[in-house]
Parts: C-alpha cells; structure tokens; sequence
C-alpha cells in the first residue's frame, strides 16, 4: 500500500511521527490512563473470560488475543521469573512497572500501525472512485480529524475496528468492481474481524449491506453482475463473516459466553451509561449535539463545513460509470450514517468515540471537495491555483493545530505536577486516593518512596482493578478524620461522578450515575473537598495541564477526551495535626 501513492505514504510517515510525540503520555506506569483502554491490564481479562465458558467480556477476543501474543516477549520472562505459579505471585511479578510498560507500548504501537493502515486504505478508496488528488486530501482530513487522531495512539479498540472497517468497505468496491467471489469472500472476512475486535462495528455495515449488498443488484445488474451470481457470492460473503466473527470474536470457542456477552452489551454495558433520554425530545436532542459537537470532534468549523462541501458535490454530480459513479461515492457516507444510526443514537452517546467513525468517514468528502476545487480553478489560470493550494495548506495547518491540542494536552498532563509534589513529601508521609486508575497519577510504591498509599472506595475490593502497592480500604469516604492521611489526591473527574448536575431538557442521568449520586457519603465528602471546606484539610493546589508558552501564545488550550484527558486533580493537605 505505502507504494501506491508516494505522497500518501509520506502523508502516513508525518501523521506517525506526531502520534509519537504523544504515544507515551502515561509511560512508564503499571496501568493506564487511556479510559476503557485494554492495556495494560485488561487484556488479561479478554483473554482469559472470553474463553472461560458461560462467561462473556465487555470486549471480543480478537484484539485483546492480538495484543497478548505480541507482548508474550514482554509477559513471558516476568511470569518465569516469579516465585510460584500461583496468581497472587504472577500478579506481583507481571503487574510490575517495567512490565506494564512493555505491555502498553505494544498496544499503543500495533494501534497506531493500524491507524496508518486506515490512512492509506482512505486514499486507496478515494484515489478508485475519483481521482489521486481526492485520495491524497482525504488521507489529509482524515489524519487531522482529532477523534482519529487520538485513537489512532491508545490501546482502545475503536482505532483498530476503524481499520478492519475500512478495509471490508475497500473490498465491497473490489467486490463490485471485479465480481470475483474473493472479493465477495474478503469483504466478509474483515467486517467479522472489525466486529470481533469491537461489537460496535456492524453498525458501520447496516446501511452498506443493505443498500449495497442486497437492494442495489435487484435494480440493475450493473455493477455487481448478475443477480444470481451476486447473491451467491454473497452468501459465502456471509458465512465467511460468521466464521470470521466466531472464530476471531472467540463465540466458536464459548458460544455461551459469546452469548453471555451479547446479553451484557444490549443490558448494562450500554443502557447504564446512555446520556439522553429514551423520548423523541432526546433523540432530537442528541442529533443536535452531534451536529453541533462536529468542531469539539473532528476540525475547525471550515474544514468541517469543507466536508459537507463535498457531500453536497457527490449528490448533485452523477459521475462515471462502476465505482466511479455517484452510487458507490456515496458509500463512505452511507457508513458513516449508519454508524451514527445503529449505534451512536442505540446507546444515547455524544463523545469522541462515538461519532469517529462519521468523521473518519467525512474526511474522504473532504478530499472530494479538495480535488474539486484545485480542479475548478486550475483551467483559470496558476497564480488562482497557488492561491487556492495556500489557502486549502492553511486550513490543513488550522486542523493539525486543532487535534495537536490534545498530544499537547497529554504531555502537559496534570498528574506529573502531583507526582513532582509527592515526590518531595516527608518520610513516612500517608497519601490517600480515590477513584478509578484511569483517574490517578502514577505513584512511587518502590522502597525508596518516601510516602505509603492507600486507596479508598465503596466498591467490593475484589472487584477493582488492584493499585498495586496501595492498602485497599472499604469504609465511608467521610472517615477521612479517623483514618488521618496526610494528604489527600483527588481526581476531578471522580468527585465529579458523585455530585448532581443540572439535567438539560432531553438528557438523562445513567443509570450508574443515578448510583454513584444517591451515595450521600461520598457526595458531601466530595464537595466539601471541590469547596475547600473538608474539616481538617485543605486544598494545597490544583493542578492544571499545562501547555507549551508557545503553544499558548498561538492560543492553544487543553482538551477533554473521554475523562481521561485534560482533567484537573486536587491536592489537600492536613491542617490539623
């Protein structure tokens, strides 16, 4: 693929390089800071439930078995050289910060090769159905889309599904375009690896499937061919998914845990954490916001308004014939459309990665109407071209500044502040926590710490995701007196968890987050902590990202992504001894 197109693949070489500057934001540490990410822990657990039957993960096999393998150079001499085969020592041994790390940097690492693949198969699609330049733009947008961008560099599952997605959707064009039942075949193969590395996938292929796979051959037997033969390829196309999802998703191994997770995703999983009401006023509601929400999730406003630019010219311009024509041009947007449809508004969500794959997908327009701008104003004269390419490179440098905000926003990341300060704290000093690890600063649990850690919550300590190295206590986060650490950190986006805000017509409170606000403990505790007021404490400082002065001169700011990015923590020390 990188010989395809040079320009593309250096396109890909630079979008590489600034993912790196980003890729160990929360390394080295023994867990992540990537919300709902599979390294480096998780992946144990998408391992090993998976295929314990009866049993299902929030998550398929496919990645997480990926990942496994690849970090077996990583986890296999950690888990030798430990001093039984029992959990407790296998977890001592491999939950250690240097192992944890090699683990996260594999899953970091295949995630951006994956997000480079994406990038390339973006510009194949749009170099076959209109031209090498729109191809070339579009991989362009589709790298500076700030949603791609940040999951293209962790080690959650929406980047490397994106990928399998595109890759299927590649292949329905060849599918189309040679009729050879290889093609038929491949396309099934990679939708079932997309929705075997996350469930969420076939969403992407309702709309495609439909329109594409069963409604258009029964109207014309171009460009599929035959309608006999079509709709028998199609079905190896079938069975070659189902075998794929099985097979690669782990369902053929445990289909009673394939079922139990099935089960989990269409109750809970999804239905807890949903943010707009189940009425029309909240599905009017979240359209708009994802409308809305465009320039937060993908570009500035004129690169976003470019990319509907460009779907407004694919409708109204019939096109060639096959591939080329208008039909298959709008395939992109039908699974982008369909994504949104079947997914995003199923679960009533709104945030980055819930709507990544629209703006992937937008990108490829943006690129149409790129090439169809060069292409309009090239016949008038190259003093009208150069001006047109410099101000289509300034909209390019606009929206990389716009995602570089958050690679940014990550290497200024408050936490290292509240290490540096815990790091100069008094031998013997007790520092105490809350909240999920996706929330917490990486702490010094070695014997040269010069603080002890200990971590407090409400949840059964046996289901947590262990702080390795920190007592684990479960009692009323209010006994904070009796228990007289000397001092408390305190993630922002914890304490937000337990206190009520104000409900937008439309919206609705999840359903864990009606549990986590009926907890009236934590609630007075964690306000009186975001007040100042906690009785014998009080606030030493909140730490802040922090920007590059450079980067603020230019007006850069931080940003949120997904409580894992961009959130403040406050920092509380005893006042009365």
């Amino acid at each position: 693929m990188l010989t395809e197109d040079r320009l593309v693949a250096w396109i890909v070489f630079i979008f590489a390089l600034s993912q790196l500057t980003a890729v160990g934001w929360d390394l080295p540490g023994s867990y992540g800071w990537e919300n709902d990410g599979i390294a480096p822990r998780d992946i144990f657990a998408g391992i090993g439930i998976n295929l314990t039957p009866g049993q299902g993960h929030r998550y398929p096999l496919f990645h997480n078995l990926l990942i496994g393998v690849l970090s077996l150079p990583i986890l296999l001499p950690a888990a030798l050289s430990a001093e039984s085969w029992t959990l407790p020592d296998l977890m001592e041994q491999v939950l250690t910060v240097p192992t944890m790390t090699g683990v996260s940097l594999v899953a970091k690492l295949v995630g951006l090769l994956m997000a480079c693949v994406a990038l390339l198969v973006i510009a194949r699609i749009g170099r076959r159905t209109v031209s090498a330049e729109a191809g070339r733009w579009a991989a362009v947008w589709a790298a500076t889309c700030l949603s791609f961008a940040y999951y293209g560099r962790v080690s959650n599952l929406d980047g490397p599904y994106l990928m399998w997605t595109v890759l299927a959707i590649d292949r329905l064009l060849s599918a189309a375009e040679t009729r050879r039942r290889r093609d038929y075949v491949l396309f099934g193969v990679l939708a079932g690896a997309a929705v075997a590395t996350k469930d969420q996938a076939y969403a992407g292929f309702v709309l495609p499937g439909l329109i594409y796979v069963l409604l258009l051959p029964l109207r014309s037997d171009r460009p599929f061919g035959p309608r006999g033969a079509h709709y028998k390829n199609t079905l190896f196309a079938t069975l070659a998914g189902a075998l794929s999802l099985g097979a690669l998703g782990g369902g053929l191994f445990n289909p009673t845990g394939f079922m139990a997770r099935l089960r989990e995703l269409t109750g809970g999983a999804s239905q807890d954490w949903m943010s707009y009401a189940r009425t029309p006023e909240g599905l009017f509601r979240n359209v708009v916001d994802i409308i809305l929400s465009q320039e937060t999730h993908y570009w500035p406003w004129l690169v976003v308004a470019l990319c509907w630019v460009g779907v407004a010219v694919v409708v109204a311009r019939p096109g060639g014939d096959g591939i080329r024509s208008r039909t298959f041009r709008l395939l992109p947007f039908s699974a982008g459309v369909s994504s949104l449809l079947f997914f995003t508004l199923v679960v009533a969500r709104c945030e980055h990665r819930f709507v990544l794959p629209m703006g992937f997908w937008l990108a490829y327009y943006g690129g149409v109407a790129s090439a169809a701008v060069l292409s309009q104003i090239e016949a008038k004269g190259p003093a009208l071209l150069r001006g047109a390419r410099i101000a289509l490179g300034m909209l390019l440098l606009w929206a990389a500044g716009h995602s570089f905000e958050v690679q940014l926003t990550q290497r200024g990341d408050a936490r290292a502040e509240v290490q540096a300060y815990l790091a100069a704290l008094p031998e013997g000093a007790l520092v105490e926590t809350y909240g999920w690890l996706v929330h917490l600063p990486h702490f010094d649990v070695s014997d040269a710490s010069p603080y002890r850690l200990q971590r407090v919550s409400r949840r059964p300590i046996k289901t947590r995701n262990p702080l390795v190295g920190a007592e684990e206590i479960d009692e009323p986060y209010g006994n904070v007196s009796s228990r007289r650490p000397d001092v408390l950190v305190v993630p922002e986006s914890t304490a937000r968890e337990f206190i009520p805000r104000p409900v937008r017509p439309g919206m609705a409170v999840a359903a864990v987050g009606e549990r986590f606000q009926s907890d009236v403990d934590a609630q007075t505790f964690f306000r009186s902590v975001l007040s100042d007021s906690l009785d014998g404490y009080e606030v030493v400082f909140v730490a802040e990202p922090e920007l590059p002065a450079w980067a603020k001169m230019l007006g850069a700011k931080p940003v949120q992504v997904h409580a894992s990015v961009g959130n403040r923590q406050w920092i509380l020390r005893r006042s009365v001894q």
